[in-house]
């Protein structure tokens, strides 16, 4: 692991700037940290339903998968109908988001963290590398609840290939 990417804590810290026009800067903070790990946890679980409660329906991405932008559940579908049709892709085993940098002002919030991606061994068990993904995510209050509208990923060491000896 790039020693700028070293692994901190998945939980938001008090001396991040939460900024809330309400003065509950850490309670949002954590609120929309939430959001992001939850996120994760539902890929992980293969909730898409609970996936998509993370996102705005018209969320932008720019997702590691994808050479264009995706705008809106349509073309997240899309990529996923693509992703569902190959084969002898590496086994996910867990998502982790971590070391995040949270600032909410009002009804927005900007979030960059890290993610490591795990995937299980290869078939013949040889141990696959991890993939690490810096992460911005925007993410919009409504009357009810936070939403990721727009998410970049940017892959910063490719894993699911087998580990350098």
């Amino acid at each position: 692991m790039p020693a700028h990417a070293s692994r901190g804590s998945a939980q938001p810290d008090s001396t991040l700037a939460a900024f809330g026009v309400s003065g509950s800067g850490q309670v949002d903070a954590d609120a929309v940290w939430a959001v992001i790990t939850g996120l994760y946890a539902a890929h992980g679980a293969g909730e898409q339903g609970q996936v998509d409660e993370q996102l705005d329906p018209a969320a932008t991405m720019w997702h590691s998968e994808s050479e264009t932008m995706l705008a809106g559940k349509q073309d997240l579908d899309r990529l996923r109908a693509e992703r569902a049709d190959s084969q002898g892709e590496p086994e996910v085993s867990s998502y982790e988001a971590y070391a995040p940098v949270i600032d909410v002002c009002g009804h927005m919030a900007l979030v960059r963290y890290w993610l490591r991606v795990d995937y299980a061994p290869a078939d013949d068990d040889t141990p696959l590398r991890p993939e690490l993904v810096r992460n911005t995510a925007v993410l919009r209050r409504s009357a009810t609840d936070w939403r990721i509208v727009h998410l970049h990923e940017e892959v910063w060491a490719a894993g699911g290939v087998p580990e350098e000896a």
